[in-house]
């Protein structure tokens, strides 16, 4: 595994705001709504617009340049095609289930799963009718390079083309100096190879037996490179159902309106709803929902931002105008443990600060309703997900804890310092935390550090004055792999002056050794099997500590049919699925 150099999708903090929404979860992981939600009745023609809603801004829409987990999910079920999808589905088992997408199938792997074959479906067309091709896929994949494009990064970590000393490329992407010479297109064609105009073949410089899934990301999506001189960044150039009909206005919107270039039969995984989407940004939650209750056009109003704590009462006491619907979100906030601290290197000592944690008591200093309790890093969403290994209740036991530390005749009270993120409901969180680790024999001092939270705890020198981080993560896509490897692989992580994502400084040959198993095996249910053993060791060992999964709440009119939510997508509202009734 390899450095990813640039943002994920999902990184630490980078959904953060979305915890301080309301919701609970639904057993099937699609979301229940608190009105009953009709799921037949569509109508068609100009009358069964849908208007969605949202603060934005839309950071772009060029597929490249997404980085937003809700644009993500928004333009992949209107415009936008990828090689490979997650299915519109209104359950978690067939939102998590991969499938081919602009690609006949979800790619052919070499033995070792260091080359992919894709072939792209007859009739697969751009929205001025011409072709997708090989060297569409290859020009989108190439963009990602461009220093300018801040991309999820995956094509730099993978693809089989020389880094330099520092971890950046030696292939700039085309629109950089140098992109487009001999040796520069030689570089990206070696490692994008189109054997003809619909055989796409990737070849890695590791086995990832996941590329599959990797390819699903917006970074993957083709671009055709003619559309480059215009405003490519709000320019959307459609390969779906539905195109913009007079452009994006950042801030204002647009309207997507069904595209004819599109062909049903060229695509399995899309069932246009609404002839049309007013899409509106620049709306508060506020508002948002006041047009959705009292609003002209309020019942074919959907929200797709999440519904804050306090909104929730006006959608209940709206009764049958309007309706919302409950998911798990994708940020999971946890405890890093340093291994290397003097206090913590026992690993007795981490499993009675885990034994200790009141998950419950944070939880609540944190919302309730915004969140649950949870025992892993791997939420629901993912194949990977697994029970507690250790039943201690959401409260934890400190009796039990201080029991252990005696056992091990372990000197206490055995002092730590725990630094977190200040402000908010982040401090009370944290005390609610420290009771319980008091009572169980810790000395704890609490250190909330400043706004720039994850750079400061980023650097070496913070993580090793304190024996505990607090941190928050999210999976790129329903993979393991998008969770344990950036946050436990020292090898992609540690330095001299940086710890990356790897807050509790934890390096184990053996751990590596498994992730790179599981990462390069092809076989879902044998690779889901090896990140489950790999996140229970973690977890036995005391490496880190679960504390709680965000859980987020929508709300939208009553003539809006089928709302549910999309845990793959971060839990937004599964707009694949979406339409209007009369």
């Amino acid at each position: 595994m390899r450095r990813i150099a640039r943002g994920l999708i999902a990184g630490s903090g980078a959904l953060a705001l979305v915890a301080s929404a309301s919701a609970c979860t639904a057993d099937d992981g699609g979301g229940s709504g608190s009105a009953a939600t009709p799921s037949t009745g569509k109508v068609t023609g100009p009358e069964d617009r849908l208007t969605v809603l949202s603060t934005g801004p839309v950071q772009a829409w060029d597929p490249q340049r997404i980085t937003q987990r809700q644009v993500a999910g928004f333009a992949s079920r209107t415009w936008m095609r990828t090689l490979t999808a997650y299915p519109p589905a209104t359950a978690l088992s067939g939102q998590r289930t991969l499938a081919g997408d602009l690609a006949t199938s979800t790619g052919t792997a070499s033995k070792d799963a260091s080359t992919w074959t894709f072939t792209l479906r007859k009739g697969a067309a751009w929205q001025d009718g011409s072709p997708i091709t090989c060297k569409d896929v290859r020009y989108g994949v190439a963009r990602s390079f461009d220093p300018g494009i801040s991309s999820s990064g995956y094509a730099l970590t993978f693809l089989d083309i020389p880094k330099k000393k520092d971890g950046s490329s030696t292939y700039p992407g085309p629109l950089a100096k140098g992109g487009t010479t001999k040796s520069a297109r030689q570089l990206i064609n070696k490692a994008v190879e189109c054997r003809d105009e619909r055989t796409v073949v990737f070849h890695l410089d590791q086995p990832v037996g996941y590329f599959d899934q990797v390819v699903s990301l917006p970074e993957f999506a083709p671009f055709k490179a003619s559309q480059e001189g215009k405003d490519a960044t709000y320019e959307a150039f459609s390969s779906g159902p539905y195109r913009l009909s007079d452009g994006w206005t950042p801030s204002t919107g647009g309207t997507w309106v069904r595209n004819p270039r599109w062909k049903p039969a060229s695509d399995p995984l899309r069932t246009p709803g609404p002839t049309s989407i007013l899409h509106k940004e620049g709306v508060t939650a506020k508002d948002a929902v006041e047009t959705i209750v009292d609003g002209e056009d309020g019942g074919r109003t959907l929200a797709l931002d999440p519904l804050p704590t306090v909104l929730g009462p006006v959608v209940d006491e709206a009764g049958d105008r309007a309706q919302s619907v409950q998911v798990d979100g994708q940020l999971v906030d946890y405890l890093a443990v340093s291994t290397r601290s003097k206090a913590m290197k026992s690993a007795r000592v981490r499993r009675a600060l885990a034994q200790a944690t009141d998950r419950e008591a944070y939880n609540q200093a944190r919302g309730a309703d915004s969140g649950t309790p949870t025992w892993s890093l791997l939420g629901a969403a993912l194949p990977a997900a697994h029970q507690d290994v250790a039943d201690h209740g959401p409260s934890g036991d400190p009796t039990y804890a201080r029991a252990q530390l005696v056992k091990g005749k372990v000197k206490t009270p055995v002092k730590i310092t725990v630094a977190y993120r200040g402000g908010g409901t982040m401090d009370d969180a944290m005390k609610a935390l420290k009771t319980g680790w008091d009572e169980a024999g810790f000395d704890v001092t609490l250190k909330a550090l400043g706004e720039d939270y994850f750079t400061e705890v980023g650097t070496r020198k913070v993580a090793q004055d304190h024996d505990v981080v607090w941190a928050n993560w999210g999976p790129d896509f329903p993979s393991a792999s998008t969770v344990l490897p950036p946050l436990f692989d020292d090898r992609i992580n540690l330095s001299k002056t940086s710890v990356g994502r790897d807050y509790g400084l934890f390096a184990d040959k053996k751990v590596t050794a498994a992730m790179d198993k599981a990462a390069g095996t092809r076989d879902r249910r044998s690779s889901a099997a090896q990140w489950t053993a790999i996140d229970t060791g973690l977890l036995e060992d005391g490496v880190y500590i679960p504390l709680r999964q965000s859980r987020l709440s929508y709300a939208a009119g009553s003539q809006v049919t089928s709302l549910i939510g999309n845990p793959v997508y971060g839990g937004s509202p599964e707009i694949g699925v979406v339409g209007v009734s009369e």
